[in-house]
């Protein structure tokens, strides 16, 4: 059974793995998705190649008119955040989250509002003992 829906969370309303076709775009313009922001993620099949924020109506259609980026992403994910001004914090655990070359055309990482970084312990890293790996040595059979 699902865990019932609380008012307490930071998201509302969401689309997952939206294909980029004229009919989704123009659900995303539609009068109650218009004005909503929050953080989006762009595709190329179910990898993430950019991750934004902002009114997500607006930027994905924007993307969606950038001729040089366009061939490089097929599906989006949004996502509304209730919070107001929480996106930019959600938007920079992403991209520090995410590899650089999963979000290969995002072009910056995001930069906390808040926040207190700190130091690690030891920078030594652990020697790795790693298995050896193939089929091992082949025993020929006397005959």
């Amino acid at each position: 059974m699902a865990a019932p829906k609380t008012a307490n969370g930071i998201v509302g309303r969401y689309g997952k793995l939206w294909t980029r076709v004229p009919a989704n775009l123009k659900k995303l313009k539609s009068k109650d998705l218009r004005k909503a922001t929050g953080v989006y993620a762009l595709y190329n099949g179910t990898m993430p190649v950019y991750v934004g924020r902002g009114s997500f109506s607006q930027q994905i259609n924007r993307h969606d008119r950038n001729h040089k980026k366009r061939s490089f992403w097929e599906h989006f994910s949004w996502y509304e955040i209730k919070i107001k001004g929480l996106d930019r914090e959600i938007e920079s655990l992403l991209l520090r989250i995410l590899p650089f070359y999963v979000r290969s055309l995002n072009r910056m990482g995001g930069n906390f509002v808040s926040g207190e970084k700190i130091a690690a312990a030891s920078d030594n890293p652990i020697k790795d003992h790693w298995p050896k790996g193939g089929a091992g040595k082949k025993r020929h059979r006397k005959k």
